[in-house]
């Protein structure tokens, strides 16, 4: 009998890198700056401005980013730009990375008029934007430790920090995203998928509910927890192991391999509070916070996440397409890994240099946090702006807003409940980067 497999190794990977043209409403210039491709947004009319914006995400195509057009309309430059990874988040490692924000940073402040430079964070543009930040304030000793997963180059030295950061809906960190996407139910033994009835979290008996809101109790919550810590743990040692019979030149290949990690690719993540709204861990601020409502009126509140359950899940995480991430070594290590004894409260966030909670204990600018009422990530944005370093800093979550800051129509109950989402979100921006900058 064979031991229970969570990552299959494989051979070599061709990939096939293409990317969108932006087409946007006030014209952008497009801005060719080496492995780093960008597109220049100024407003139409009224004053040159002199606060400029930088939108990218790790793999994402940014350059029609919808903050690259509303805040262009609200008097700011905006410089949206993609990764050397565009679309293909199979390679993304964390490190290298950084010198593609140092790229735009460093283009940014040759515009003619830019005094100040902000660094926007969006869902994996945040560990993206907040490691090339906390390096930039700190140096290189940030990016290493006998602690961490991997270690950063000198190659990120001598970096020039942004002035200001902002988080809109950033999550914390890919590894922990990949974490609480893993069912730790189902592993792999002789090549057939084995499961733990006891782990399952589309069982019935254990609260699933095909047909709309699950509900699981506590304790399932907690052994659930700590079972995908433990299931990431064995995953961490075998890629580990993997990656220094590489270093001893014992393996196939003498640089990288293919990874692949089953039954949690975020499309069909096994997280349980895309299954029950109800969970506290994640979809709930833990004290009062400002709330931004829909009429632009700003209440303070213990605020609840809106968004819907997604009982599909049980479908897609079983898949290939939508549940099996493909990786390699290095990607693994860099970007999709992190320590933990619990995928909730038990995360050692700095032993991942892909981590915006760990970032923010290193940033001293000033720091916007902006989360979406309608999605998952409450409770971590709130524990960014926790352990956040900045003495400037704030956390306001955007009533029925979805990741893309857009009103989640499926949970209203009257047709437009929430459609200033967005442009509430974009005018609150607006005025806290005015008064500052």
């Amino acid at each position: 009998m064979k031991k229970p497999g969570y990552l299959l190794a494989g051979g070599m990977l061709a990939a096939l890198l293409t990317a969108s043209a932006a087409s946007a409403q006030s014209h952008p210039e497009f801005v060719p700056l080496g492995r780093v491709s960008a597109a220049l947004y100024k407003p139409d009319s009224g004053p040159a401005p002199h606060v400029v914006f930088l939108v990218a995400h790790r793999s994402g195509n940014n350059l029609n980013n919808i903050a690259c057009r509303e805040l262009s309309r609200r008097g700011f430059a905006v410089v949206c730009f993609n990764t050397r990874y565009i679309n293909n988040d199979t390679v993304a490692e964390a490190e290298p990375i950084a010198l593609d924000v140092k790229t735009a940073v460093d283009y940014a402040r040759t515009v003619p008029g830019i005094t100040k430079v902000v660094l926007l964070g969006h869902s994996g543009g945040s560990p993206l934007m907040s490691f090339y930040q906390a390096v930039a304030e700190n140096g290189v000793s940030y990016c290493r430790g006998p602690n961490k997963l991997t270690q950063c180059g000198n190659e990120l030295a001598g970096m020039k920090p942004a002035d200001g950061l902002l988080f809109a809906e950033g999550h914390p960190g890919d590894g922990v995203q990949s974490l609480r996407g893993i069912n730790p139910s189902l592993s792999i033994v002789d090549g057939k998928v084995k499961v733990d009835p006891l782990l399952d979290p589309y069982d019935p008996k254990n609260g699933y509910n095909p047909n709309g809101a699950s509900r699981f109790s506590k304790e399932f919550r907690d052994r659930y927890y700590a079972a995908q810590s433990r299931v990431m743990n064995a995953q961490i040692a075998q890629v580990q192991a993997l990656a220094e019979r590489i270093k001893n030149g014992e393996h196939l290949y003498p640089d990288d391999d293919v990874i692949l990690v089953p039954f949690s690719k975020q499309e069909g993540a096994a997280r349980l509070d895309l299954l029950d709204p109800s969970v506290p861990e994640t979809m709930s601020t833990s004290r009062p916070q400002k709330l931004l409502k829909n009429d632009g009126s700003i209440v303070t509140q213990i605020v609840k996440s809106i968004e819907p359950a997604h009982p599909e899940q049980a479908k897609l995480n079983r898949t290939f397409e939508d549940g099996t991430k493909l990786q390699t070594v290095k990607s693994y290590l860099s970007t999709n890994a992190v320590k933990s004894t619990n995928s909730i409260d038990g995360i050692d966030h700095c032993s991942s240099n892909s981590s915006a909670v760990c970032a923010v204990q290193s940033i001293k600018v000033p720091t916007l946090i902006a989360a979406m009422g309608a999605y998952h990530l409450l409770r971590d944005e709130e524990l960014m702006y926790d352990r956040s370093a900045a003495t400037d800093k704030d956390y306001i979550v955007i009533e029925g807003a979805e990741l893309n800051y857009t009103a989640c129509k499926e949970c209203e109950t009257t047709p437009g409940q929430y459609g200033n989402s967005a442009k509430n979100m974009f005018d609150y921006i607006a005025k806290w980067a005015n008064d500052r900058f």
